[in-house]
């Protein structure tokens, strides 16, 4: 299909323990149609071994989006955190963003502030090793059916935890694009409960999409037919 000379660029963000295998579902669907894709895989979920933290995914972020035109920002889950902060560095060139059943971060925020119950247990498991990895939840817990769930299982990566600890700088406000939060609604909600309210607050675009929350590979036809209607 032939481009349309106004369609931005989608760079989608793959969230925690991911990588850029979970968008191979809903790329080609988002190819066909005429739009250029681009699925980078965060740094240390490929496997690399190091120390890794939120600013490291931020740079990975826009090192992506250099050759890129207008911009569809798509974060999923924990990459609202890097998706919003990227986006606060490229201003202008952020045509829209887009949060996927994610968390949308305040300036000076880290993920943990979601997640206070988690941080006594990770903070000692650091330091005891400063390099540890969080480990991956189960497919199932993303809603991942049983056919697909030993695929999904066995490309979970560990999360660099510093990435988790590391608070958010905004260099600017997210006011200057549009911006979309889509709720897959049959996801648990109560980690996202201060994001979702955040965004009806704050003026952003909602809508909910009937599906768990690894939408990409459970519901790939219904993601990418809501991300080329935006």
């Amino acid at each position: 299909m032939t481009r349309s000379p106004h369609a931005s660029d989608l760079l989608l963000v793959h969230g925690a323990w991911h990588g850029d295998w979970c968008w191979e579902r809903v790329a080609p669907l988002l190819a066909a149609a005429g739009r250029r894709v681009v699925t980078p895989t965060l740094s240390g979920l490929d496997g690399t071994p190091g120390r890794f933290g939120l600013s490291h995914h931020v740079d990975d972020i826009l090192a992506h989006a250099g050759n890129l035109g207008s911009i569809t920002l798509v974060g999923h889950s924990y990459a609202g955190f890097p998706a919003c902060a990227a986006a606060s560095r490229l201003g202008e060139r952020i045509d829209h963003l887009v949060l996927l059943d994610a968390f949308l971060p305040v300036d000076g925020e880290k993920l943990l502030d979601h997640a206070p119950h988690l941080i006594d247990r990770y903070a000692s498991a650091m330091a005891a090793d400063p390099d540890w990895r969080i480990p991956p939840l189960p497919a199932a817990q993303f809603g991942i059916s049983p056919a697909d769930q030993a695929w999904v299982d066995m490309r979970l990566r560990g999360q660099p935890a510093q990435t988790y600890f590391e608070s958010i700088r905004l260099q600017s406000p997210l006011s200057g694009c549009r911006k979309t939060y889509v709720r897959c609604s049959q996801a648990p909600g109560e980690l996202l409960a201060r994001s979702v309210s955040r965004a009806r607050n704050d003026g952003w675009n909602y809508l909910e999409l009937d599906a768990p929350h690894d939408a990409m590979i459970s519901h790939p036809q219904a993601l990418a037919d809501l991300l080329l209607e935006m």
